[in-house]
């Protein structure tokens, strides 16, 4: 599926959930200064919430791979430490766009865009150093589809 057929939203939020009937639940959304405890080095606790519409030309071309990563200002994927060493950010899934069929339910016709909702959850927040940016970047088969940038501030 290429990405000219696709749209996408990323954002960031205090909350994010999806409902059993699909219905998405952003609470605080919007966040671009993520804070910090000093004490902890970890951020705030957070969400990204990724939203993918695709156009479905063909039964056959209805899956796509999806990656969400955390790149730094130089676009370098972002790593954080982990029991087991560095753990790169980056999130890999192949989604099928296709419309959940229900034997008693009308069917979209060919073309009607299929849509899938990511959500990442950071209760705990992240160990990014403060005084940084830093972006969460969407791409659909490889192609970059849509990001968004925040920033860490760290105290003066």
């Amino acid at each position: 599926m290429s990405s000219s057929t696709g749209s996408g939203t990323v954002l960031i939020a205090d909350f994010v959930n999806v409902d059993a009937a699909g219905k998405v639940n952003i609470i605080g959304g919007g966040i671009q200064f993520l804070g910090s405890d000093p004490e902890s080095g970890l951020t705030a606790p957070f969400a990204v919430y990724v939203n993918i519409a695709v156009s479905i030309p063909m039964f056959d071309e209805t899956s796509a791979a999806v990656e969400v990563v955390l790149v730094d200002t130089d676009g370098q994927p972002v790593s954080v430490p982990s029991p087991d060493g560095p753990n790169m950010m980056r999130f890999n899934q192949d989604v099928d766009f296709r419309h959940t069929v229900r034997p008693d339910v009308q069917q979209p016709p060919m073309g009607f865009p299929g849509t899938s909702n990511i959500v990442l959850n950071f209760p705990g927040g992240l160990p990014l150093p403060p005084g940084s940016s830093y972006e969460w970047v969407v791409m659909l088969d490889g192609s970059r589809l849509c990001s968004t940038t925040f920033f860490v501030p760290g105290a003066e």
